[in-house]
């Protein structure tokens, strides 16, 4: 493509409204709650470190990691300490040095994938997952077994 047909190329989309690159999702807050148990918060697109936006999730199922991570990437926690999240890589061969915690993050359209475990001389050690779908259903797998939720959106601060 020239230089003029890339202007014109330009110019039409500008014209048109028609944007060159899709804009970032708005952040999404997720409430799952179980029967009797404790609750599950599922925080998507929810806050930006390492030049990656970042979904985290919390909950009882989760300990010692900052369990965040890019779509389609891992997030990385300190061994030990305060368990701060301590980078962010995109592909697994690149958390193979890693010692502590590690979260993968996907999301394929409206279902959602978080799993976390730890890496050390073994290699990963998944400590457990969480799927959610776009009804609302999610359930936690972990050594225990499953756990089922019902989630729901909220906002962080207004009385649940």
């Amino acid at each position: 493509m020239n230089l003029m047909n890339a202007i014109a190329a330009a110019a039409y989309l500008a014209a048109t409204g028609m944007a060159l690159a899709a804009p970032a999702e708005k952040p999404m807050h997720m409430l799952c709650r179980g029967d009797g148990i404790d609750n599950v918060y599922v925080h998507l697109n929810s806050k930006k470190q390492f030049g990656h936006v970042l979904s985290c999730v919390s909950g009882p199922f989760i300990a010692d990691m900052m369990p965040c991570a890019p779509n389609g990437g891992y997030g990385l926690s300190s061994p030990t300490g305060s368990a701060a999240l301590v980078g962010v890589v995109m592909r697994s061969q690149d958390y193979q040095r890693h010692l502590g915690g590690v979260t993968g993050f996907t999301r394929q359209g409206d279902d959602v994938t978080f799993t976390g475990g730890f890496m050390g001389s073994n290699g990963l050690q998944t400590s457990w997952t969480l799927k959610l779908d776009p009804e609302g259903n999610a359930v936690v797998r972990d050594k225990e077994g499953s756990i089922p939720y019902k989630c729901k959106p909220y906002t962080p601060g207004a009385s649940k």
